[in-house]
């Protein structure tokens, strides 16, 4: 129902997808501008070095052999892959100064990216509340300035937390991966298994924070709540209906991936500035739809169709829901 709901407002307001992609594209040429300033000077050295070449060759070949089904190489690939990852820390050790400029200039940026991000998140779940609540179009330009103490706001505690989180899942994906590989000493199908899980595991995770958060930006855009009581009523009701949400994220991450990965094979990556803001759009139908629903609130998926709760229905004459002109 969620689901199905959340899907016919996302068509409702696929226009708000264009909108969208313009912000990103801001966003991503802002994040670019300070790349080219900031980051690829100081790490200029690493691209003409034989230890990036070595390791990009070495994935080339990595999915040349599974194509191929070459288990020899496969089966040594963790070792190769070992050693050229310890290449690479040796040369990055000889340039330490450059290196931790560039490791804080490119924390800051994606930081910066996120937080920029995440706004323009905050900015669609506003204008997809207006329309949820009483059908009314409301600029982009204008919610984001409306909202925009509240979305700086929540973006300064949402962006470390999750930046952290990421990291983390990260790190144990990339040791879950080797350890996979240690494990299955079947080549082929080691490397299979060991890919599988790994992406398992980090589609499950992305699923998980998602759950966890998906009431908080509902509750103070929706009932004005200030940060801090959405931030305890969201993650409440994230553990009241953890397996429903769980389930609706993670089944939508899986169709997020395969739709991105299909758009970027098929199109040349063309269809990726629909396909990527598109996305967005749909997770934050998700959570808001979720949040009427949870809340047993009434509300428009389309021009002629609105949603009335069961138990809202029962408390209501049923001639309250019919204009009659």
């Amino acid at each position: 129902m969620i689901f199905r709901n959340a899907f016919n407002l996302f068509i409702d307001n696929f226009k708000l997808n264009y909108k969208y992609l313009l912000y990103k594209i801001i966003v991503v040429l802002l994040t670019v501008g300070l790349s080219a300033a900031l980051i690829v000077p100081n790490i200029s050295f690493i691209f003409s070095s034989a230890e990036l070449s070595t390791l990009v060759g070495l994935f080339k070949d990595f999915f040349d052999a599974i194509a191929k089904g070459d288990t020899e190489f496969l089966a040594g690939f963790s070792e190769r892959l070992t050693a050229a990852v310890a290449d690479m820390g040796t040369l990055l050790q000889s340039k330490t100064s450059n290196i931790v400029f560039t490791a804080v200039s490119a924390v800051v940026i994606l930081l910066v990216s996120k937080f920029l991000g995440g706004m323009g998140n905050f900015t669609l779940g506003s204008l997809l509340d207006d329309r949820l609540s009483s059908y009314a179009n409301t600029s982009f330009s204008g919610a984001f300035i409306k909202n925009l103490g509240k979305s700086s706001l929540w973006q300064l505690f949402y962006v470390p937390v999750t930046f952290v989180y990421d990291v983390l899942v990260i790190l144990l994906c990339y040791a879950f991966f080797l350890l996979m590989l240690a494990v299955f000493q079947v080549g082929v199908i080691a490397t299979l298994a060991a890919l599988m899980l790994s992406v398992t595991l980090f589609v499950g995770s992305q699923a998980i924070k998602l759950t966890f958060a998906n009431s908080m930006v509902p509750a103070i855009v929706t009932d004005r709540q200030k940060m801090g009581k959405a931030i305890k009523k969201g993650f409440r009701a994230s553990l009241d209906g953890f397996g429903k949400m769980f389930s609706t994220y993670l089944v939508t991450c899986y169709l997020i991936m395969g739709l991105n990965i299909l758009a970027a094979l098929v199109t040349f990556g063309s269809a990726l500035l629909i396909t990527i803001p598109s996305s967005y759009l749909l997770l934050v139908c998700i959570q808001f739809v979720s949040y009427y629903t949870s809340e047993k609130k009434k509300y428009f998926v389309a021009a002629d169709k609105i949603v009335v709760p069961e138990e809202t229905r029962k408390d209501e004459n049923f001639y309250d829901n019919i204009s009659i002109n």
